[in-house]
């Protein structure tokens, strides 16, 4: 009897104890926190993760360390393997085709061009030259190789003459388009008059060059580097682009440039592509953090060119 009020007891004090009162779940924005913390902390550890014994036996030192430098291309490379290291044949393709679409707009009726698109459009003639001057000396064979003298050559020719809007820089400016158009569509360009040598000097002037960078960091990388879910989102994109800068900072410190033979100058444009190399590298290792590390390095490197050169 005794032991049935003793439990009888214990169940009545179960059934009057309250629960407590629990405040609700936060409501919290994912995006909040991007940039802050990793989706994934696993996929941004180098090498194999380490054991409590090697841990110990490498002693308790666990401060952050910058990414060797022999993870990242040779900035100074030479000879037969320099353009390849700087961009890939893929996104030289990517880039030409772009190109097409956006001069489509630039290059529409006299009266737009000489009210200002020209501008742009030069700008345009000034990528495609470099890029096939990039595709004339690549290591390997890539997409139209058979034609990269040529067009290197017109689109040179045009991006000087643009610096002004007449009606005869209009109608070369259309039939270079037409050109573009061209090798699209998988023909050739031949050309009976003898192609002009490679002349760094003649195809990226200084002034559309650095047009193309501010357009290649500030309007593309800097914006897809800016949070983890950006960055997801543009990796091929982001790629691209630093592989442009990375090509953009080679031209400029090539022999018969401005100020190429600047100790100061090339000390500049060789960390331009470090950094711009760094971007891709993080690319490929899936690592927004490094991305944006080195984003702002590079554009701390633009300016301090910029307050020194321009």
């Amino acid at each position: 009897m005794v032991l049935s009020v003793v439990v009888n007891a214990t169940a009545l004090g179960q059934q009057i104890r309250r629960k407590p009162t629990r405040a609700a779940a936060p409501q919290l924005d994912p995006e909040a926190f991007d940039g802050v913390f990793f989706a994934d902390v696993q996929k941004q550890l180098v090498g194999p993760v380490p054991s409590v014994h090697s841990a110990a036996a490498s002693g308790s030192n666990s401060g952050s360390r910058s990414m060797p430098m022999d993870t990242v291309a040779d900035i100074t490379s030479t000879g037969s393997n320099l353009w390849k290291e700087r961009i890939s044949g893929q996104s030289i393709e990517d880039l030409v085709k772009e190109g097409k679409s956006r001069l489509d707009t630039f290059i529409t009726t006299p009266a737009k061009f000489s009210g200002g698109t020209y501008k742009d459009a030069r700008r345009e003639f000034t990528l495609l030259a470099i890029l096939f001057a990039a595709i004339e000396q690549y290591p390997e064979k890539i997409r139209w190789q058979a034609s990269s003298s040529v067009a290197r050559s017109r689109f040179a020719r045009i991006a000087a003459n643009t610096k002004v809007a007449t009606q005869p820089t209009f109608n070369e400016a259309k039939l270079r388009v037409e050109d573009l158009a061209t090798l699209l569509k998988g023909s050739t360009l031949t050309d009976n008059a003898p192609t002009t040598e490679l002349n760094w000097s003649e195809i990226a002037d200084r002034g559309p060059s650095m047009q193309i960078l501010e357009w290649a960091l500030r309007e593309h990388v800097n914006r897809y580097v800016a949070s983890e879910s950006q960055f997801k989102s543009h990796m091929e994109e982001t790629l691209k682009y630093a592989e442009l800068i990375a090509l953009i900072g080679e031209t400029l410190h090539q022999p018969g440039m401005t100020d190429a033979d600047d100790d100061e100058y090339r000390s500049w444009s060789s960390k331009m592509i470090q950094e711009a190399t760094r971007i891709a590298e993080a690319v490929k290792l899936n690592n927004p953090a490094m991305a944006r590390e080195a984003a702002g390095q590079l554009d701390q490197s633009c300016n301090g060119c910029h307050n020194t050169f321009r």
